[in-house]
């Protein structure tokens, strides 16, 4: 039990730490509201689980010797968020809702926020050097990793929902299309700042 209270509170950590993932979950709860943000979430999570399935089947470890196939998924990954950030620097939003009056689609919140979790392939190499440290190894691993993978997951789901519960109450003082271009540009800025640390870690 100690040792699955333990790997909760490293997850919550992680979870707390600004990056990738809690940027975009942040910047799409404040520009489209709490749904949206939950949609986010849920990408986030569903990524999480496809990197503990890998993490299982030793992908981890795998890339972890393979220069050039972490290389390509980081810089991958790096492109995607110079795009994002980009995309709402130069392009910004002068409005919460779409044109024809519909919030902007959950959809389209969670592909961006699951492409944004799996094209981080620093995850699948913190996974592949944390998991061992909490894993008896006189156990099978299996149901071992049907325990963390969760722990990890909720971890995830209860902070990112938190936090777009949060932003989307900042939303009444975005009303204005001047304050929603701020918000536009201060996501990019905020992605492009990921990008940026990705890169040079």
């Amino acid at each position: 039990m100690n040792t699955w209270l333990n790997f909760a509170l490293v997850a919550l950590v992680v979870t707390l730490v600004p990056g990738p993932a809690f940027i975009v979950v942040l910047t799409t709860a404040l520009r489209r509201g709490f749904k949206p943000g939950a949609y986010a979430t849920a990408g986030i999570v569903i990524g999480d689980a496809v990197y503990f399935f890998l993490t299982a089947v030793g992908l981890g470890s795998l890339l972890a010797t393979s220069f050039w196939t972490f290389t390509i998924i980081k810089w991958l990954g790096i492109a995607y968020l110079v795009y994002l950030g980009l995309r709402s620097l130069l392009f910004p939003s002068n409005s919460l809702i779409a044109a024809d009056g519909r919030s902007v689609s959950g959809r389209s919140s969670f592909v961006t926020a699951l492409t944004v979790q799996l094209a981080n392939p620093k995850l699948l190499l913190f996974l592949a050097a944390l998991l061992p440290q909490f894993l008896d190894p006189a156990r099978p691993v299996a149901p071992q990793l049907a325990i963390l993978g969760p722990i990890f997951m909720l971890s995830d789901t209860i902070v990112y929902l938190l936090l777009s519960m949060l932003a989307a109450r900042a939303r009444p003082l975005l009303a204005s299309p001047r304050a929603t271009r701020i918000v536009s540009r201060v996501s990019g800025v905020a992605m492009l700042g990921a990008a940026a640390r990705v890169a040079t870690k």
